[in-house]
């Protein structure tokens, strides 16, 4: 049987400590018919090298200037000769036979997207032992209803979302050409915007229920701005942004409000007091949506009191400012 070709592209960035396992696990796909494409976008440490390693026939290397993830992605589009594509991050991995089981359900589906299972493991985790998130794992599902599966994603029921990392769609080249490419202005929440175009211009979603994809996790802390600066936090807000406009211009619909409201409110709980000016500028955003988003957890049970006594403001105050080290509970 003609097996058409999957392009796995790796956008690569100072990666030397993971990349040769991210590699490996995308050789050791059980569909044959792959080439990877691994992007160096302006690695100083030694990234170049362990891929040139692995350069063969299937194996593309390409440098260029830093231009963030999306520019290594959108140069990988360029250069990928695949029916199918597969972005893969170079800290992440895939089951060996994650792209067959997709490619299994995507062979008579040309419009469908397919995902699967993601498994969330630390550097010193016995991958075997690990299972998906049982709640994570409600809001992967088959449907033919591509906006209704993102409303359900954002937190549209129950407020409350999850995440589909990158490397659990494979998807179609001609969708991607249709939605269009990576907006390389956005260096957080890239993914989710882009997956939302693509799967607004796609006919549904697939789930291979029996394969995974593993993400790797790094800890971030909401009080320090999950250890972002301004200008990704300033990209988290128009990636939102842009979200509200693909949904709004796809259909019009009360619950779109509810999720952007929702997504805007957790983005300030990141960016208060420390971007004050960001922080207003979400709030603003906010009352012109005038939907009044439910309240959001932002730590444990002590902070939790605090917020619902005297408000989110002054607990994520208190929050920030003693994770930050001006003043301790000890005496």
């Amino acid at each position: 049987m003609h097996q058409p070709l999957v392009s796995i592209i790796i956008p690569v960035y100072n990666s030397a400590k993971y990349l040769a396992e991210t590699i490996q696990s995308a050789l050791n796909q059980s569909w044959q018919n792959i080439e990877l494409i691994v992007v160096n976008n302006g690695s100083t440490d030694n990234s170049l090298a362990i891929a040139e390693s692995f350069e063969s026939e299937k194996i593309k290397i390409f440098s260029q200037a830093n231009k963030g993830a999306s520019g290594a992605r959108n140069r990988g589009l360029q250069e990928a000769k695949g029916d199918y594509i597969q972005f893969l991050d170079a800290d992440d991995l895939l089951s060996p036979d994650k792209i067959e089981k997709q490619m299994m359900q995507l062979s008579e589906n040309a419009d469908l997207l397919s995902i699967c299972p993601t498994i969330h493991f630390n550097n010193n985790d016995t991958l075997i032992d690990k299972v998906p998130n049982a709640f994570e794992s409600t809001y992967y599902y088959d449907s033919k209803a591509p906006f209704e599966f993102l409303l359900k994603l954002y937190g549209a029921e129950n407020n409350r979302g999850a995440m589909i990392p990158i490397h659990s769609w494979l998807t179609p080249a001609h969708l991607i050409t249709k939605a269009g490419c990576w907006d390389e202005s956005l260096n957080i929440n890239d993914d989710g915007e882009f997956f939302c175009r693509v799967v607004l211009a796609s006919g549904g979603i697939v789930v291979a229920n029996d394969t995974f994809c593993y993400y790797r996790k790094h800890t971030q802390s909401l009080s320090l701005s999950a250890g972002r600066g301004i200008k990704a936090l300033e990209s988290e807000y128009k990636a939102i942004s842009l979200i509200n406009s693909h949904l709004s211009n796809f259909r019009q619909d009360n619950r779109i409000a509810l999720v952007t409201a929702r997504g805007l409110m957790s983005l300030l709980l990141k960016t208060y007091p420390e971007y004050k000016q960001l922080s207003a500028t979400i709030a603003g955003h906010l009352k012109l949506i005038k939907v009044k988003p439910q309240p959001l957890p932002i730590g444990g049970w002590m902070i939790e009191t605090i917020k619902k006594t005297l408000g989110w403001k002054t607990a994520r105050t208190l929050q920030y400012y003693r994770q930050k080290g001006l003043f301790s509970s000890k005496k």
